[in-house]
């Protein structure tokens, strides 16, 4: 310290232009480099039966998609136009490179040619009454050649159909009647349409993601959308890029929102002008050299890893602060401002150093685990606890050379803190009890804390690739949470069909079946038994037939024409026949008859087949995602998908967890051992930090709030980050030597300084969108408050009774 302390005083301009080179290229760096990547689950070392059951169904069938764009009309009078706006989609999609396969099923003519075969029970009902009272009649007339004939069976069977006068007004207009539409008129139109899409877009760009979303926008600009239809899309991509652009702007926000917050807090606490600019400087010097070694080491940042950018601003202040206020001290003491920069440099090295290293151990405590990706943030974070420190023995010295140092009273009041120190030492052994009685009561609550696997909890409800998902799962039409099961013939997937259909947590079941018309013989002999049911009758003049139609208020009856032209009648009974030899009984088609690109996707060259499984309910909810998985793997032991994924991905996740926290208290003990010598004071610092994570635990589990892949750092980091307050209080404590004379030095000062300042900056990421980081601020909210509760009101009085009992 004194070497630096000298570098500094000989060449104080030179080390800042250093500094102002060194910080302008990792500002340059950072922003040249900076990559987020939003896959949560390739941070997590993943093997076992669960990947190869995943991997076998991806081998198997890969054409699954990750990006689902649902087209749907708003009411069923727009259900054309959305069709034609789906297959104008699906064209300008197959004709873009980055979209390697399109998908989409309403499209190929296969529905068309056994419609009969795909309409529900309701739907063939009015089939056949449109057969029987409007079509049948036509093909009757249309044999007899008499359009006299048609007028006399519609007469009969006009109050049976909702538009008999259609095809007349129609032909009158010298128009061909579309026969096929006329039936599809009483069949419910599919009001929505899903086209899946493989994207792959060029990784080698910074954000690839973005490549895809933009070219889909780009596509749905340049067709003009029918009114009464919207499209959205959602899948895996858009996720992602949903997801990295909320932590982006969650960053940004909480960021700001936390810089603000420590300039409060600096001069509500400091009240030094100098002061806060100089701890300004030093975070975000330290903020600037982190952000790039970050990139550097680690390559690219996490939704997870690229919080530290917030949390490193309320841990960097916290060493500024006790620095700056342990010169003050000392200044106030009497020492001038050379000796007070010196000292302050010389005693403040080792116990800060302890602090970023304690800190860096909460970090770094998965290091050692599965969980990679909480290893690379312990990676970022133990360097920025590095880079922090030199930052704030290099910038404050510098800064205070350079610009002065800042006033300070000699005559420093510690009234308040004199009268809090005779407050707990006169309610102390009360303190002790109600903590006592929290252990109990958070100890409870923490025992049952829940783990949400589930990686939709961190993104943000609100974003269109999250709402999309969910109202295609509503509608049954797919879900990022479906499941896949590989049969291995056809009578165990049609088994497996039954049985899962049964169950309340599933929505659909699909095999390649379901793709074949159904009840197909049977209902062609239905048709074909309804059109010869019809027989001729007498004849009725068109004069006679309008009457009939006007006094009977039929609908359209007031447009029909004056005359009936003869030639008229060609243009009526038009297709007709060529309809009536169309619906001739044709033999069922078979599995192999099914298009080939539709075939492939449910049955494999081996003839293994795939089921896919859609939930029912919500499954941002643990607990449902958790059944769902339970009762559909009763029945297919090999069921996988994303729900599978994260579910054991989760397992891994709590596994690390714990051998996170077993490693930090160990890491935190050993550390501690080389600074205080006491073992019962170690034993003391470890009281509030043990109560601290019962608290934290407990208050998530009486809030209803959950432990997920992002906040479950929080409880190593309570030992890291608590065992700073513990070192310092410890330390000043055991050198003053009681209570009353503790309350009148700098530290409770600092500490509550410098806890109120980290807390500010990490309760800023409550703010966030992305919820993986709002969930971080709030509970590292509860941790820190109760840390700063425990250490400045049960340590010093845990320190205090020790004291007590040697006397």
């Amino acid at each position: 310290m004194n070497r630096l302390f000298s570098l500094l005083q000989r060449h104080p301009y030179a080390i800042a232009i250093l500094l102002a080179i060194v910080t302008a290229y990792s500002a340059w760096y950072g922003q040249r480099h900076f990559e987020v990547n939003a896959d949560l689950s390739s941070l997590v070392k993943q093997e076992g039966e669960w990947v190869d059951n995943l991997t076998e169904v991806n081998e198997a069938f890969p054409n699954t998609g990750n990006v689902l764009v649902l087209i749907s009309s708003e009411t069923s009078d727009d259900s054309v136009a959305a069709s034609q706006y789906a297959i104008e989609l699906e064209q300008a999609f197959r004709q873009e490179p980055i979209f390697t396969d399109v998908f989409a099923p309403s499209s190929l003519p296969w529905f068309d040619e056994y419609a009969l075969g795909f309409v529900s029970e309701d739907d063939f009902a009015r089939l056949l009454s449109q057969f029987e009272h409007q079509l049948a009649p036509a093909i009757l007339a249309a044999r007899m050649q008499s359009v006299e004939q048609y007028f006399a069976l519609l007469a009969d069977r006009a109050e049976h159909t909702e538009q008999p006068l259609e095809p007349i007004l129609q032909a009158s207009q010298q128009q061909e009647v579309d026969w096929q539409r006329v039936l599809k008129q009483v069949v419910s139109p599919p009001q929505h349409y899903v086209v899946t899409l493989t994207a792959e877009p060029d990784n080698s760009q910074k954000n690839p993601n973005q490549q895809v979303v933009r070219k889909l926008e780009q596509i749905f600009s340049s067709i003009e959308r029918p009114d009464g239809v919207t499209v959205e899309f959602t899948g895996q991509t858009p996720l992602d890029y949903d997801e990295i652009k909320d932590a982006n702007d969650s960053i940004a926000l909480a960021g700001t929102a936390s810089l603000i917050g420590l300039l409060l807090i600096l001069t509500i606490g400091i009240r030094s002008l100098r002061v806060i600019v100089a701890c300004y400087v030093t975070v975000l010097i330290g903020l600037t050299w982190t952000f790039a070694a970050g990139l550097a080491v680690v390559g690219h940042y996490s939704t997870i890893s690229i919080v530290f950018m917030v949390m490193f601003i309320g841990l960097a202040v916290d060493f500024a602060i006790h620095l700056c206020l342990h010169i003050q001290e000392l200044r106030a003491g009497g020492e001038d401002n050379q000796q007070s920069l010196k000292h302050a440099l010389k005693h403040s090295f080792r116990p800060l150093g302890l602090c970023a290293l304690s800190s860096a151990i909460g970090f770094m405590s998965f290091y050692p685990t599965a969980y990679t990706g909480l290893g690379e943030l312990g990676v970022i974070s133990a360097m920025g606890m590095v880079l922090g420190l030199v930052a704030t023995f290099t910038v404050i010295p510098l800064f205070f050379e350079l610009f002065g140092y800042p006033t300070v009273r000699h005559s420093v009041q510690h009234g308040f803190g004199k009268r809090y120190a005779a407050f707990i030492h006169r309610w102390q052994k009360y303190i002790v009890a109600t903590a006592l009685g929290l252990f109990v009561v958070m100890g409870v609550g923490a025992s049952q804390f829940k783990f949400d696997f589930s990686t939709l909890v961190l993104k943000n409800p609100q974003s269109e690739s999250v709402l999309s998902l969910n109202r295609l799962q509503e509608l049954g039409l797919g879900s990022s949470y479906q499941l896949y099961a590989v049969a291995d013939d056809e009578e165990q997937a049609r088994a497996w069909q039954r049985e899962l259909r049964e169950l309340d947590m599933v929505s659909s079941v699909t095999i390649a079946h379901d793709f074949l018309p159904q009840q197909w013989a049977t209902r062609q002999n239905a048709v074909a038994d309804t059109i010869l049911s019809v027989t001729p009758t007498a004849p009725m003049g068109y004069q006679q037939f309008k009457t009939l139609a006007q006094e009977q208020n039929w609908p359209q009856a007031e447009r029909l024409p004056e005359t009936f032209e003869p030639q008229n009648s060609a243009y009526l009974f038009s297709g007709t026949q060529m309809f009536a030899e169309s619906l001739n009984p044709q033999p069922a088609p078979e599995i192999s008859d099914i298009p080939t690109e539709l075939l492939n996707r449910y049955v494999s060259d081996d003839t293994r087949y795939l089921v896919t499984i859609v939930p029912q309910g919500d499954m941002t909810n643990v607990d449902s995602v958790q059944r769902f998985i339970r009762e559909v793997q009763a029945i297919a032991p090999n069921a996988t998908g994303r729900a599978v994924a994260e579910q054991q991905v989760g397992k891994i996740i709590v596994n690390a967890f714990q051998t996170a926290i077993i490693i930090a208290v160990l890491a935190i003990t050993l550390l501690l051992t080389t600074t205080i010598r006491s073992a019962k004071d170690i034993a003391l610092i470890f009281v509030p930090l043990t109560l601290a994570s019962l608290t934290t635990l407990g208050m998530m589990h009486w809030l209803n709030l959950s432990m997920n892949m992002a906040n479950i750092i929080v409880i190593p980091l309570i030992f890291g980050l608590g065992v700073d307050n513990g070192i310092h209080i410890v330390n000043r404590f055991r050198a003053v030597g009681d209570i009353h004379s503790f309350f009148a030095t700098s530290t409770p000062k600092a500490t509550v300084v410098s806890c109120l300042s980290t807390l500010m900056t990490f309760g800023a990421l409550i703010l966030a969108q992305h919820q993986g980081m709002h969930s971080i601020g709030l509970v590292l909210t509860i941790a820190l408050s109760s840390i700063l509760v425990y250490s400045l009101m049960l340590l010093p009085v845990s320190l205090q009774l020790t004291i007590a009992k040697r006397s």
